[in-house]
């Protein structure tokens, strides 16, 4: 199987140059690595410029899910890979993603995203929290996560590519639900793993956890995929959060930090099923 690998970038100058590294030190190299600029006002375009890879420039801002659909559309590979541009990948990442598809129905294999850059409160909250994979084993999943997953191209085409209405988030949600309710199965690794990068202050943690829970909503409601069982594992970790972090990490500002990221999840969600009345 031939192996593209894209990563999505927007203003992610700071980042930009290590991920590509990673992708360049693979033990099973890729056939190419595209980095779809999505309109970005920093730097990004000119250390891109520096690195053997393919540019390709939005001229404006268009969203994620539109820079995945750029990638779909320009890549010449079996496999379509995606990294997030603040996620180093591992350096068997593509060559254990690639041993996920030992069965035709496989149409994608994702793995899982360490917190690698804990530096705040909001950081170790995400830490705990919100973890980006699905446990400890190896299995099969209703979506895969967008900072380290792949697909075959032909199934990704066949469902028609990324939602561009999910600009920032959910799009991985969507087009995994879509795949499967086409007959296809998605595989989880654990073992591929990237290292994210990212750092947050406690207003943006709010801000990407409301923009996270609405968009997931709207994903599970449009694709007929139970949005209920949001709020009920929003109700319970309301709950369970605060206990762990007071009980088990001993950390009384973590509890009060999850216990308003709860409720913001919560408003979230009732505007997201609001706006479908």
């Amino acid at each position: 199987m031939s192996i593209s690998v894209a990563v999505p970038c927007y203003n992610g100058a700071a980042y930009v140059g290590a991920v590509i590294e990673s992708l360049l030190d693979q033990t099973h190299p890729a056939g190419e690595i595209l980095v779809i600029d999505d309109g970005s006002t920093d730097d990004s375009v000119a250390i891109v410029r520096r690195y053997p890879v393919r540019l390709i420039q939005h001229a404006g801002n268009k969203g994620l899910a539109h820079a995945r659909n750029t990638a779909l559309a320009e890549a010449t590979g079996d496999i379509l890979i995606f990294v997030d541009v603040d996620a180093l990948a591992s350096p068997q990442l593509i060559a254990t993603l690639l041993s996920g598809y030992d069965r035709p129905e496989v149409a994608g294999v994702g793995g899982q995203g360490i917190e690698a850059n804990i530096q705040t409160l909001a950081d170790r909250w995400r830490q705990a929290h919100a973890v980006q994979g699905h446990g400890a084993r190896a299995r099969d999943v209703e979506h895969l996560f967008g900072l380290c997953m792949s697909y075959r191209v032909a199934a990704l085409r066949q469902v028609g590519g990324f939602d561009p209405a999910f600009r920032t988030n959910a799009e991985d949600v969507d087009v995994g639900l879509r795949l499967n309710a086409a007959g296809y199965c998605l595989r989880y690794l654990p073992q591929a793993q990237v290292y994210h990068q990212r750092q947050d202050s406690e207003e943006s943690l709010l801000r990407a956890m409301s923009a996270w829970y609405a968009a997931g909503y709207r994903a599970k409601r449009l694709n007929r995929a139970r949005p209920w069982t949001l709020f009920a594992g929003t109700l319970r970790r309301l709950l369970a959060d605060p206990l762990s972090d007071l009980l088990l990490a001993r950390d009384a500002r973590l509890a009060r930090l999850s216990w308003r990221i709860g409720w913001i999840k919560l408003r979230a969600l009732n505007q997201a099923r609001q706006s479908f009345s």
